[in-house]
Formats: C-alpha cells, sequence, structure tokens
C-alpha cells in the first residue's frame, strides 16, 4: 500500500511541477477558445523568393542581406488574447535561423524574436514572456538567415517550406506543447553555447528544465521519507537512483542538441578538407584581415607584442584566434592592467573595424575610446584595418 501511495505521490508531485513550469492556469480550458490560423500560401513575399504550392509557400531565394521574410497583415489581434505560437515548416536547414517578427498598431519600428529551429512537426513557442507582445498586433512575419557568426552567408541557405502558423488563446494544450520545444527544441551555436545545460540564448524562455529535474528529485526524496519511511542507507540509495536517472535524462537532451548541431557542420564542411574549411568559414574577413596582417608585419621580430582592438567582442577574440602563435592579447584589456608594460616601445596596435578611432598625423596620436597612444601608421585599409607602430619618441 505504502508504495501505492508514494507511486501516486509522485506522479502527482510530477504533473503539478509540470503544469507550473509551462505557466498553465487551472481555469484555462484544454484546447483554446479561440484560434487564428494562416496557411503558408497567405504570406506574401518581402524579402527573397518564393512560389505557392497549393496551400504551401515554397521560398527557394533569399533577399537583401542573405535574408528571407515572410509577411501577413493582421487586421488587428490583441496580443494579450492570443499568446500562443504555432508554427510549421518542412525541410528547414540546420544552417538557417529562424526569428518571428511583429509589429504593434501605432508602432513604426518592428520587433523581433528568435524561435526554436522548427523541425518537420509542429512547434510552439509562448509569446507571453515577451514583453514586447502587447497592444494589436496588425503584422506577422517570419525571417531566416544563416546563424550570425557561425554559418558562411553564401552557404547556408536551402529551399523550405513555410506549410502554415496560427495564434491562439491559452490552453492547457498550447502551454504544455510550448513547454516541450522550449525544453526539447534545438538552437544554433552561440558564443554561450559552452554552458551545455544553460541558456545560449536572449529569448525569453520558460522554466529551465535543470531547475525542475532538481525539484523533481527533491519530491522523490520527500515522498520516499515520509511515504516509504526510508532511512539512513535506505534513503541514500534512492536519492543516487534519482540523481542518476534525472543526469542521463539532462545529458540526453544535451546530446540531442549536440547532434543536431553537428549536422549543421556537417552539411557546412564535409566536402572541405582542413585548410579550404577555414576559407569558408563564416568569419572569412576576418581571416582575410589576420593574412594581411601578418604580411604588413612579416619582417617585426617574432616576439612583437601585437594588441587588438574592435567595436566588436566577438571580431576580438575571432581575430586572435587566427593571429596565434604571436604573441597576440586585447588592447583594452592590456591597457588596464599597466599601459607601461602594454605598451613597450615597437609593440603593435591593430584596430579592425573600430569606428571611434581617429590618427592624427601632426601629434602621431591614436585615439579612441578614451585612449591616446603615440606611434607610426605602418598598415592601412580605409577604417576596416589600422595597424600603428607604438613608438614614445618619433
Amino acid at each position: 500500500m505504502r508504495k501505492l501511495l508514494f507511486s501516486a505521490a509522485v506522479l502527482l508531485s510530477l504533473f503539478v511541477l509540470l503544469i507550473w513550469a509551462a505557466g498553465v492556469h487551472w481555469r484555462s480550458p484544454l484546447s483554446p477558445d479561440t484560434v487564428r490560423n494562416w496557411l503558408g500560401s497567405e504570406f506574401r513575399v518581402v524579402m527573397g523568393g518564393a512560389a505557392q504550392d497549393e496551400t504551401r509557400l515554397r521560398i527557394g531565394a533569399v533577399g537583401e542581406n542573405r535574408t528571407a521574410l515572410q509577411s501577413v497583415v493582421l487586421n488587428g489581434i490583441e496580443a494579450a488574447e492570443n499568446p500562443i505560437l504555432r508554427y510549421r515548416f518542412e525541410q528547414f536547414p540546420h544552417t538557417l535561423e529562424l526569428s518571428l517578427v511583429f509589429r504593434r498598431a501605432g508602432d513604426d519600428d518592428v520587433s523581433v524574436v528568435s524561435l526554436p529551429w522548427p523541425g518537420e512537426g509542429d512547434a510552439w513557442f509562448d509569446l507571453g514572456t515577451v514583453p514586447e507582445w502587447r497592444g494589436r498586433i496588425i503584422e506577422l512575419a517570419f525571417a531566416e538567415y544563416p546563424t550570425p557568426q557561425i554559418v558562411p552567408p553564401m552557404q547556408g541557405f536551402q529551399p523550405f517550406t513555410l506549410v502554415d502558423a496560427s495564434l491562439a488563446s491559452r490552453s492547457w494544450r498550447g502551454d504544455l506543447a510550448a513547454l516541450m520545444t522550449d525544453w526539447l527544441g534545438q538552437w544554433p551555436w552561440s558564443q554561450r553555447s559552452v554552458h551545455a545545460l544553460g541558456r545560449d540564448t536572449d529569448t525569453p524562455r520558460a522554466e529551465s528544465l535543470v531547475l525542475c529535474l532538481a525539484l523533481a528529485i527533491a519530491a522523490c526524496m520527500f515522498w520516499a521519507f515520509l511515504l516509504l519511511r526510508l532511512r539512513g542507507a535506505a534513503l541514500l540509495r534512492v536519492a543516487i537512483v534519482a540523481g542518476v536517472v534525472g543526469w542521463l535524462l539532462l545529458d540526453l537532451q544535451w546530446q540531442s542538441g549536440l547532434r543536431w548541431r553537428h549536422v549543421a557542420t556537417q552539411r557546412l564542411y564535409a566536402e572541405f578538407d582542413w585548410p579550404e574549411r577555414e576559407l569558408h568559414s563564416a568569419d572569412s574577413d576576418i581571416v582575410e584581415a589576420a593574412r594581411q596582417l601578418k604580411s604588413a608585419i612579416r619582417d617585426m621580430p617574432e616576439n612583437s607584442r601585437v594588441l587588438v582592438h574592435s567595436d566588436s567582442s566577438f571580431n576580438v577574440l575571432r581575430l586572435i584566434y587566427h593571429l596565434l602563435p604571436m604573441n597576440v592579447g586585447v588592447l583594452s584589456q592590456a591597457y588596464a592592467l599597466d599601459p607601461k608594460l602594454a605598451l613597450p616601445d615597437n609593440c603593435l596596435i591593430v584596430l579592425f573595424d573600430a569606428s571611434n578611432w581617429r590618427y592624427d598625423k601632426k601629434t602621431r596620436m591614436l585615439r579612441g575610446d578614451g585612449l591616446g597612444i603615440q606611434g607610426d601608421i605602418i598598415y592601412f585599409q580605409g577604417n576596416r584595418l589600422i595597424v600603428l607602430r607604438h613608438r614614445s619618441t618619433p
């Protein structure tokens, strides 16, 4: 009898936990009261090229900035009453990122929200967590583009199909489906993907799967202590088993995401050998800048100090990577520690896409971001790449 009560209590706890994580209100209906559905053929092409395929829209080309955009004009939909988005695509490439674009009544600008990869079935998203989702929505659109900083813009696109999309009121079905898509949906690589079990996107998300599994393990322990009256070693065994099961579930979820991302990497680079892969990287412009820099300073001593700066931290890190094994570092960090040690005579200052920096030939000063460095320009390529050889005296 105790085991039966324990099983029922655990199942009830897991159910309550799931409902809490999904944000389901107990008064919500099982199915949505209102649903606004749009077939793919009802979307008009704003960027790129597409053709109608019966009720679907077949996207066959990208437009400006390698982006495809499909839009549908709405007759004013109350955002608060229709927060659950459902969307369906077919043959959507692993190399593209998907975003929802919407416009509110009275706004000139649009709002953009990144969405999980749609896969081959229905995908769901709770727009109620998005601060901009309010007022009356007068336009809805999907934007697809190569994953920034990951996918080479010229290689990322493959034809795909927009099947349909809908907005619905809150319901048990919609809230739970949105939670499952949030937990199990796939996201492209990002600079924060090293945190495998954390959030690597700024898109508003549901409750953390890690937190929910931890609470589920705690609930199992509580009911085992209370109903099964386990103590000491017996309770410890239950804790170990529950912890291992939770860890395996997290690992399976992580492995699923890693496999999906690996497929995208294979599609990009499998047909190239190692030297060619560098040429087809997403930051080919940074690779080229690094090569130009190495050529420009080939006569400098090999241990010359090289300090890099850019408006983008990503550009700084990638340029440093491509310049290795040179004695290279970050200008702002080195300067903050000790300017005298960081800037010895004959060290090189490399500016890549640094728009706020200016060089005065009369004073031989390079200024920007509150810093002033004296020296001579030894390489100049517009405002794209500037190399200064620091010298305190002419």
